[in-house]
């Protein structure tokens, strides 16, 4: 069931850097942000703030577009697990909040979404999902080159390296933006955590 936060007050101030008139924004831009009233009733603020460049907001939008929702060997799950743990990982609250309701949306199970952060490890993961979500942890951790032997884990599942690949992207994508939405302050409020509950 689609639910927005039309009757909520949004988060007071989208960032701390100058954000651009809507009205003065390329047609694309606009049109993404009509999109997202649409469906939410509001503009993510992550949106508002990075508008100040529009080119650099179009590139990344189209690649989030494409790691989350274009083709390819992981579920639309597995894809907001990657996205969940990565920002629990990163300390990025605002996007632990955006991806969660994603979760809820595609799973319909708030607890899940929930306890995916509180609580991960008492969660019925499937072994893919799990290798999956300690993969995230330890692509947002990185602090050392990998080993071959480190992807084990999750050929031992049945990943394909496509599939390895791709979780990695969504992962390392992640740690941009979560470093750029607490270094601008790109936060959504409260209200955002109400959304397909």
């Amino acid at each position: 069931m689609t639910q927005t936060l039309t009757s909520l007050t949004p988060h007071p101030s989208p960032s701390w850097l100058h954000v651009p008139d809507e009205a003065t924004l390329p047609e694309d831009i606009q049109s993404i942000f009509a999109d997202q009233r649409q469906k939410l009733g509001l503009v993510h603020p992550y949106f508002k703030g990075f508008s100040l460049i529009p080119d650099h907001l179009r590139l990344w939008f189209n690649y989030y577009k494409e790691l989350m929702y274009g083709e390819g060997e992981l579920s639309a799950k597995e894809r907001e697990i990657i996205a969940v743990v990565s920002s629990a990982t990163n300390h990025c609250t605002s996007c632990v909040t955006t991806h969660q309701a994603a979760l809820r949306e595609v799973t319909g199970d708030a607890a899940f979404a929930d306890d995916l952060v509180s609580d991960r490890a008492s969660l019925d993961l499937t072994p893919r999902e799990k290798a999956l979500a300690d993969f995230a942890v330890q692509i947002s951790q990185l602090n050392h080159d990998l080993a071959s032997d480190d992807l084990e884990p999750l050929r031992a599942v049945g990943l394909s390296d496509r599939a390895i690949l791709e979780a990695a992207e969504i992962a390392t994508q992640f740690g941009l933006s979560n470093r750029l939405t607490k270094a601008f302050g790109w936060k959504v409020g409260p209200e955002y955590d109400q959304l397909f509950r």
